[in-house]
């Protein structure tokens, strides 16, 4: 019996070493720390009681940091402004600063590629350096203006705007060059894009919008859709991958245009792996 016990737990180590699927290299059991479920709510951080204008916008993730755009502008209350937030639990303000010369909504929707901050604005996509805030420059982008929708899944950039369509664009990684783009989707149900975040660990698109229908939109790699998924939120902006409460697992974030402004953070992946000991394996025989 001992022998076929320790047989039973070395052949789950073995599986659970291999599987593709968990994004830790540690044996261990999925634990719950926020919500109970796919795209339960786990947190929440009010962007007006930070200071913020009632315009914000988009929101982008730089592996720390939460940046969060705010269009003052509009409501002739300030100029337009990147809100840097902490991304840990506390959530505060870790600094501002104005947006390189932009006027009416500015940059919209971010992703980040460890290295700089991109943020669509009409037909260009402007470039921040995440380490020191500055604007390092642009790319353009021919695909629609505005660019609203922002992502990167590490080789590839996705926009889209006021349709249905979706475009996949290529940037050579030179400043003020011209990107090429192709059509990639054209699933999204409501005819409208705003923000866009590429999740690594299932291997799809989020999409959020502006429509006000509560709705957001999963895409496989292919840009088919996968499903439509409601949620409480009163209008969407920009959305962005980005670590709970500092640790290394990343949810979906969404800006919500409300009252007040504010991001919101859905439960799409494993919040925790512990590590189990061969006491704590032992007890599942």
């Amino acid at each position: 019996m001992r022998f076929i016990l320790v047989t039973l737990v070395l052949a789950c180590v073995v599986f659970a070493s291999n599987a593709t699927t968990d994004a830790s290299f540690n044996i261990g059991i999925r634990t719950e720390t926020g919500g109970e479920g796919f795209l339960d709510e786990l947190d929440y951080f009010d962007m007006e009681a930070l200071g913020s204008s009632v315009y914000c916008v988009g929101v982008g993730f730089d592996g720390t940091n939460f940046w969060v755009t705010d269009a003052a502008d509009v409501g002739a209350v300030g100029p337009n402004t990147v809100w840097v937030i902490s991304g840990d639990a506390a959530h505060t303000v870790v600094t501002s600063f104005l947006q390189f010369e932009t006027s009416s909504w500015g940059l919209r929707d971010l992703c980040c590629d460890g290295t700089y901050m991109f943020g669509s604005q009409d037909n260009t996509v402007d470039i921040y350096d995440i380490a020191t805030y500055t604007h390092e420059g642009y790319y353009t982008c021919s695909a629609v203006s505005p660019n609203r929708a922002q992502a990167w899944d590490g080789t590839y950039f996705y926009t889209g705007s006021f349709s249905e369509t979706i475009y996949q664009v290529t940037w050579d990684g030179v400043i003020g060059s011209t990107a090429s783009y192709t059509t990639w989707s054209s699933s999204i149900l409501n005819g409208g894009t705003y923000g866009a975040a590429w999740d690594a660990y299932n291997d799809c698109l989020w999409v959020s919008t502006a429509s006000g229908d509560f709705t957001l939109y999963q895409l496989d790699n292919a840009g088919t859709l996968i499903t439509s998924h409601l949620y409480s939120i009163e209008t969407a902006g920009g959305c962005t991958m980005g670590s709970y409460s500092g640790s290394a697992d990343e949810q979906l974030w969404v800006l919500e245009q409300g009252s007040p402004d504010g991001v919101r953070c859905f439960e799409t992946g494993p919040l925790a792996l512990e590590q189990s000991s061969w006491g704590g394996i032992k007890t599942l025989f």
